[in-house]
């Protein structure tokens, strides 16, 4: 049994996850404690070996280093490493020379769960990557994914039921630790509502536009993200959404009058009626031709990016589709694919408008050697929230953190 091994938990992805994970490291040997921020991270624990915290975040950080100070954790596990309590943790972590465990949504998907230490994004130890480099010292430790149904339509109930109960029964003085804003639950689930129907009206109504970029390939791809997203707020180098579709409908209207670019809306952003409006506003005040420019709510990004000649993108993990498929990548932002090796490299709207008239693929090799040091370093079998996927993902989990955290020999007893 593992004995001693102390592990600090925060908050994990919406849904049952962390307290089905601590249930597991306890069961296993770990001495865990939980962190519950908000009435949905309450909702979603069982209550045993678990603090509820609620206070301004200079309250966490004085807590947080008088917990680490009595009872000092192996390891603090996380989801999410740029939410104001994370931030605080990791830095505090770093201070104290405590090892971090932080979870995300795969960067490949599906049947992918990201786990690195230290941080993600633009916070990935894989920021620091080099083709050619020395591999770390885990390289070949790579699961690969099992097939697993999507998970979109029970992480859409459990986020729904998350948020609401956030919302409603949460204390005033847990909100500045909120890593999205409070919203009134009547105007939140009516946008769900509303956005919900358009996008299965759109699966129809978009089928002969869907059947046309497959018979017309070639267009230029620009896949946008969630306006309220961390890496959106926290890693962009300064864009948005509006700027991303102004300087690339202003690209094109001074490029190719055939060259045709598809702006693919994100499935979980709200605002997408807004967004459409926007590009069909820009577009026409630019003197752009509707067959220029086409809007997709609906449609698989794998598909649509095979078909594509270039991806344009400030951070999204739909650049690992383009890495994927051969096909030119444009990254404006800060991601860990932000590298000359691999990618295009883009600042400003002279970029875009020098990638809508030449692009060209990437090294083969270094592609093939990033994806490898990805899924060896950064990646694990599961999903957050279909049942077979969390189970999947938590055997993996405790076995990274046995890695971490445990001393060889009494690792192989637990094994």
């Amino acid at each position: 049994m593992i004995k001693s091994r102390k592990i600090l938990l925060l908050q994990g992805p919406v849904g049952p996850f962390f307290k089905e994970l601590q249930e597991k490291l306890r069961e296993v040997g770990y001495s865990v404690k939980r962190v519950l921020f908000n009435f949905g991270d309450s909702l979603f624990s069982s209550g045993q070996g678990c603090v509820r915290f609620t206070g301004t975040l200079d309250a966490w950080k004085s807590w947080l280093q008088f917990e680490i100070l009595q009872n000092r954790p192996d390891c603090i596990v996380l989801f999410g490493s740029s939410r104001p309590a994370h931030k605080m943790a990791r830095h505090l972590a770093d201070q104290f020379g405590i090892q971090v465990l932080s979870l995300e949504e795969g960067y490949l998907r599906a049947g992918y769960i990201t786990a690195e230490q230290g941080g993600n994004n633009q916070h990935s130890p894989l920021v620091a990557w080099k083709h050619n480099a020395r591999m770390p010292s885990d390289i070949g430790k790579r699961i690969e994914s099992k097939p697993m149904r999507s998970s979109f339509a029970v992480m859409s109930l459990w986020g729904a039921t998350y948020y609401l109960a956030r919302d409603l029964l949460s204390r005033r003085t847990d909100e500045e630790l909120f890593h999205r804003p409070r919203e009134n639950v009547l105007t939140l689930s009516w946008r769900w509502f509303a956005q919900m129907q358009r996008r299965a009206t759109a699966w129809i109504t978009e089928i002969p536009l869907r059947r046309a970029l497959h018979r017309n390939p070639g267009f230029i791809l620009v896949p946008l993200q969630v306006s309220n997203d961390s890496q959106i707020q926290l890693a962009a180098r300064g864009w948005t959404t509006r700027r991303l579709v102004n300087q690339c409908l202003m690209a094109l209207a001074q490029t190719n009058p055939h060259q045709t670019c598809v702006f693919k809306l994100h499935p979980l952003e709200r605002f997408n009626n807004k967004i459409t409006r926007m590009i069909d506003q820009r577009a026409r005040s630019l003197g752009i031709d509707q067959k220029n420019y086409k809007i997709l709510h609906t449609g698989w990004i794998g598909d649509l990016t095979a078909h594509s000649s270039g991806m344009v993108l400030i951070n999204s993990t739909s650049g690992f589709s383009a890495l994927h498929h051969g096909v030119p990548l444009l990254v404006l932002g800060d991601a860990i694919y932000r590298h000359e090796e691999i990618a295009t490299i883009g600042k400003d709207q002279k970029d875009i408008v020098d990638f809508c008239r030449l692009r060209q693929s990437k090294s083969p090799e270094a592609i093939a050697a990033f994806f490898e040091a990805v899924k060896s370093q950064s990646l694990l079998s599961g999903d957050f929230y279909v049942s077979a996927g969390r189970k999947e993902a938590i055997r993996n989990i405790v076995q990274k953190l046995n890695d971490i955290t445990v001393a060889p020999s009494v690792a192989r007893e637990v094994n």
